[in-house]
């Protein structure tokens, strides 16, 4: 390496490494001599600043290959997992991640104590991914409060805290952005798993939101609503068993759950490809180089295809009935 100890804390806090580069590089260079090429190797990938990655939920699927791509690229990255899962990331570490134990649904103050180590590791987080989630397979009758409980805690209060505890240190720096894994399913309605549809429903609108609220401050939040990619979150292992306590829907549950079955590790989407897309959206880079940072981005054909058919049938259907729809205002003047 071509920098001592000190100098190296300090380019973990640049945020502008050609700058960096300029106004140190004679400072520090090292008595011995070595070559410019040498020392320019130490550096991320086309000259752009190292960012610090925290992904939730890095055990497997779309997180994993998250932090693989993103530390692949010259970032850092924090993968984080719960207790049970924290095993399953120990080959990450091989790769140069930082690991951390970390469950969505603890309270407040045990995730304001794990934001507080977080940042300690790094001196900052740039990009918060709230990955971690499951879906909870059974009708919405039949499905208990408990159960309904958990999966709303898990995909959506959970993600909520998770910004509250983070957003702290993204505000006193004026930088930061706040990445949200919705779904296809959050824009339709799915017999079966109506609570997980409902869930991701509220990750679109909590992330436009929340990107009104943050983004005159410098900070960003951006949904991204992936298809069917090929991981194992339709594995049994993942979903909830079917919880079928009434008969009548019996019939729903087990075509759905066949259906699932049968389409797990055959799903259209490659993995690998999305979150090489996430990662370019998020910094401006490739295809989305010169193009104006989104709040909501679909991944995969079979989301193209749903989310249009979604918006045309609502436009359609706002057309259809617009004359009662505007029949409810005062008249005009009044």
């Amino acid at each position: 390496m071509c920098f001592r100890a000190g100098p190296r804390n300090l380019i973990r806090q640049s945020q502008d490494w050609e700058g960096y580069i300029r106004s140190v590089w004679f400072m520090y260079l090292p008595p011995s001599s070595l070559s410019t090429l040498h020392c320019l190797a130490f550096f991320p990938n086309k000259m752009s600043h190292q960012l610090v990655w925290l992904i939730t939920g890095t055990s497997s699927g779309l997180g994993r290959d998250l932090t693989l791509a993103a530390l692949k690229r010259g970032d850092k990255v924090i993968a984080t997992g719960r207790a049970r899962s924290l095993s399953k990331l120990d080959d990450l570490k091989q790769y140069g991640a930082d690991t951390l134990e970390l469950d969505v649904t603890s309270s407040l103050e045990t995730l304001q104590d794990i934001a507080k180590k977080a940042v300690a590791i790094h001196g900052r987080i740039d990009i918060l991914v709230n990955n971690a989630g499951f879906v909870e397979l059974g009708t919405l009758e039949d499905l208990t409060h408990l159960e309904t409980y958990n999966q709303f805690n898990t995909n959506v209060f959970g993600p909520l805290n998770i910004n509250r505890v983070f957003l702290p240190y993204m505000r006193e720096r004026k930088s930061g952005t706040v990445v949200w894994l919705g779904s296809i399913v959050g824009w339709i309605g799915f017999g079966s798993i109506g609570l997980y549809a409902g869930t991701k429903h509220a990750v679109r609108g909590l992330s436009e939101s929340l990107h009104q609220e943050i983004s005159p401050l410098g900070l960003r939040s951006i949904c991204f609503e992936p298809g069917y990619f090929r991981t194992d979150f339709l594995s049994e292992d993942n979903r909830g068993n079917d919880k079928t306590r009434i008969e009548d829907y019996r019939e729903i549950n087990e075509r759905n759950s066949a259906l699932f079955n049968a389409y797990n590790h055959n799903q259209p989407g490659d993995p690998k490809k999305a979150v090489e897309v996430m990662i370019d959206v998020i910094k401006g880079d490739g295809a989305a180089r010169g193009k104006e940072f989104p709040t909501v981005v679909a991944l995969g054909s079979d989301a193209y295809d749903v989310i249009k058919g979604a918006c045309t049938t609502a436009s359609d259907r706002l057309e259809a009935w617009k004359d009662l729809t505007v029949s409810t205002d005062f008249p005009k003047g009044n």
